[in-house]
């Protein structure tokens, strides 16, 4: 069985992959600063100094690829999610899980962008991002265990109502603290957002 033929080191599989990392990078950027409606076909294949079909090569459409982007920063925040320690109370535990997301999107504000504003206007992102828990939910479902029960209202539709109202006013709040209209500590903005959704969790139940 032969070798893979190589040009300048690389197989064309690595070429493939390389490609599709720099359409991906691009994406990111553009959804992350100038929105959805800027990531298009040939702004992507642009920037990225492609020809239109290397674009097709990896991604169907402009849909996959931004979903493809959403999916790869959610990714960065699940695994940032892993960090969170395991022996707190529940209370303590919300708070480190808000304050590693706080750090997440300090770091970089695309980020925040992707996951939390776009969602709101682009009709691909909203409904993949609805289908699915936020990450912070998820990940305190896990660490807590049987202790959810405390802060997490058990009845379907309470849980619906805290979900939704919690995600609106955290959503508003980390992206106002991103975009520099909340001027606040990244500890302060945790030990808010720690309080909001205590409280929304208790009003929910009412």
């Amino acid at each position: 069985m032969s070798a893979p033929k190589l040009w300048r080191g690389q197989t064309l599989q690595d070429r493939s992959v390389d490609r599709r990392e720099q359409i991906l990078a691009v994406a990111f950027d553009l959804l992350g600063t100038a929105g959805s409606a800027a990531v298009t076909m040939r702004a992507v294949t642009r920037e990225a100094n492609l020809s239109p079909r290397y674009f097709y090569e990896s991604f169907p459409n402009r849909e996959d690829l931004l979903i493809a982007v959403y999916d790869r920063v959610e990714d960065g925040l699940r695994d940032r999610m892993k960090d969170v320690p395991r022996e707190l109370d529940p209370s303590a535990t919300v708070r480190a899980a808000l304050e590693i997301c706080a750090a997440y999107f300090e770091e970089d504000p695309r980020r925040a962008h992707v996951l939390l504003r776009e969602p709101l206007a682009n009709d691909v992102l909203r409904p993949h991002s609805a289908g699915r828990a936020p990450v912070f939910v998820q990940t305190l479902a896990a660490v807590l265990g049987s202790d959810i029960d405390a802060l997490v209202p058990g009845d379907a539709e309470t849980l619906a109502v805290a979900s939704t109202a919690l995600s609106g006013s955290l959503v508003a709040l980390y992206l106002d603290w991103v975009d520099g209209r909340l001027t606040i500590s990244r500890e302060r903005l945790a030990e808010s957002a720690t309080a909001i959704a205590l409280a929304v969790v208790v009003a929910a139940q009412v």
